[in-house]
């Protein structure tokens, strides 16, 4: 017989046994610990937090309502530890072309990448091209189905709004680096985007 806790990840409520709670919890404090002592540390901790979330409700359905520890292993498999590596160690982990299979990619509308919904950065981003290319088409079509087909896609396709989407959106795999990788680019747009307006401000 094991104890059972009811923990809460973003919002969401999980019953898990005695020895995954105690698994995960001293995973999440070396999260916190490795990110403490970094710029927009305690957002990517955040992510990582929902990133773990959406992995635990896979593990959950009709016939399973309690996290195992196994659970919480193929979780901490799945995102990576929390560790630094030098230059040659870096090096030796990193998976040659032949083995290396990257996640499909899933279709989003592009939030970094738009001047109206984001559709054609979404699916310049999805087929690997510039999204200048869809964005001519849907004008060149404009008195045609132009506009219908912009509009169906608008509604249809989802925005990329969270770490996760936006890792899907470009096939990459949602694991620790790539999650850092993520937020800390996007810190750099936001202030980019920040100064650039300062800037033109002043001249104004």
């Amino acid at each position: 017989m094991k104890k059972n806790f009811t923990i809460n990840i973003k919002g969401i409520i999980f019953n898990i046994d005695d020895d995954a709670f105690d698994k995960l919890n001293d995973y999440l404090n070396r999260l916190k610990q490795h990110f403490s002592t970094q710029e927009s540390g305690e957002d990517v901790v955040s992510d990582i937090e929902a990133r773990i979330a959406e992995l635990l409700q896979e593990r959950i359905n009709d016939k399973k309502q309690v996290i195992t520890i196994e659970d919480i292993e193929q979780i901490i498999k799945i995102l990576g530890e929390p560790y630094e590596m030098d230059e040659n160690e870096a090096e030796e982990e990193k998976p040659s072309h032949s083995s290396f299979r990257p996640k499909t990619k899933q279709l989003f509308r592009d939030p970094d990448n738009r001047i109206i919904g984001g559709v054609g950065g979404g699916l310049g981003t999805y087929f690997n091209t510039d999204p200048l290319w869809f964005r001519l088409l849907f004008v060149a079509s404009f008195f045609a189905t132009g506009p219908l087909t912009y509009l169906i896609f608008w509604i249809a396709v989802p925005l990329a709004r969270t770490t996760s989407d936006r890792l899907n959106m470009k096939g990459k795999k949602i694991n620790i680096d790539n999650i850092e990788k993520s937020v800390k680019e996007e810190v750099k747009n936001v202030s980019e985007s920040f100064n650039n307006y300062t800037g033109k401000a002043k001249e104004s």
